[in-house]
C-alpha cells in the first residue's frame, strides 16, 4: 500500500548525516523519498537517476550514502532498513484502523433496510428477512419543551399559568 506522508524523524536524520556534503544529502534525501514509494527497495540501476546525479559525481557520492542502506538482502537492491521500519508500522497501524471500522460499522449496521423496501436485509448472514417489520423513519430531533418553529410573530404559551393579568395598553388618543 502506498501511503501519503512519510514519518520523518529530524533529530535522528540530522545526527547520522552531519558528515554529508549538501549534495549528499540531497542524494540521501531522494532515495528515501524514492524508497518509501516503493516498500524500501531502490533497484541497483536506477540509483543514479533517483539522485539526479552527474555520472562522474555518482562514484564519489555513493561511496557515503551506501552505508546507509542494506546491499546483502538483495543484489538487486539497495533496501533502507528504517524505511522498511516504518512502512511496516504504518501498515499495521492501516490495518487496525481498517479492522475498528469494519467492526463499528458493522454493529451500527447490523440490520439495514432499503428506504422503499419492507424486506430488512440482515447484514450478519446477508439474507433477506420478508417477516421484519419495516424501519421506522426518523422524525426531527427537537428537544422536549420546544415548540417548532411557526414564525417571528409565534409566541408560545408559558409552561405555567401566571399570576400577572395582562391589561390592554391604554391607548394615546383618549388621554
Amino acid at each position: 500500500m502506498k501511503y501519503p506522508f512519510m514519518p520523518l524523524f529530524l533529530g535522528d536524520l540530522l545526527a547520522d548525516t552531519l558528515h554529508l556534503s549538501t549534495q549528499e544529502f540531497g542524494a540521501y534525501m531522494l532515495l528515501i523519498a524514492h524508497a518509501w514509494k516503493h516498500d524500501a527497495k531502490i533497484a541497483v540501476k536506477d540509483l543514479r537517476q533517483v539522485t539526479r546525479v552527474s555520472r562522474y559525481q555518482w562514484p564519489k557520492i555513493s561511496q557515503k550514502i551506501c552505508k546507509f542502506f542494506d546491499t546483502t538482502m538483495e543484489t538487486n537492491f539497495w533496501i533502507q532498513l528504517r524505511v522498511k521500519t516504518e512502512l511496516e508500522n504504518a501498515a499495521e497501524i492501516s490495518e487496525k484502523r481498517r479492522d475498528a471500522a469494519l467492526q463499528m460499522h458493522a454493529k451500527h449496521h447490523a440490520k439495514a433496510s432499503h428506504p422503499h423496501s419492507h424486506i430488512n436485509i440482515d447484514s450478519s448472514n446477508g439474507k433477506k428477512d420478508s417477516n421484519a417489520k419495516p424501519m421506522q423513519t426518523h422524525q426531527p430531533y427537537t428537544p422536549s419543551g420546544v415548540s417548532p418553529d411557526k414564525g417571528n410573530d409565534y409566541r408560545s404559551p408559558p409552561r405555567t399559568k401566571s399570576d400577572n393579568v395582562l391589561k390592554p395598553i391604554p391607548d394615546k388618543s383618549q388621554e
